[in-house]
């Protein structure tokens, strides 16, 4: 009877081991995919902000950036990046709530 008690312990521990790095690595790919994607839709909508900055009078631009306007618009967009990033990494393991 402990010899059975043993393998069912033994059997145990390798299927709880496998499911959790399993679960681990799933987890951990759908997040670097999400980050990937998300990165990529940050980095295009800076791109579009500073256009259409590049396309404002001098005079404005020069009145904005000793605002540090554009910075702070990077900061913003940055904050945007990460927060989406960490509730797709929630969602993808299975965490949302």
């Amino acid at each position: 009877m402990p010899a059975f008690l043993i393998r069912l312990a033994v059997w145990f521990a390798g299927y709880f081991v496998s499911s959790l790095i399993a679960k681990l690595l799933l987890g951990a790919g759908l997040a670097f995919v999400s980050y990937t994607f998300i990165n990529d839709l940050v980095a295009e909508a800076q791109l579009r902000m500073m256009g259409l900055y590049g396309n404002l009078p001098s005079d404005i631009m020069g009145i904005l950036g000793i605002l540090k306007i554009p910075q702070s618009l990077s900061v913003v967009m940055s904050a945007i990046g990460i927060s989406a990033f960490i509730k797709s990494a929630k969602v993808a393991l299975g965490k949302a709530g």
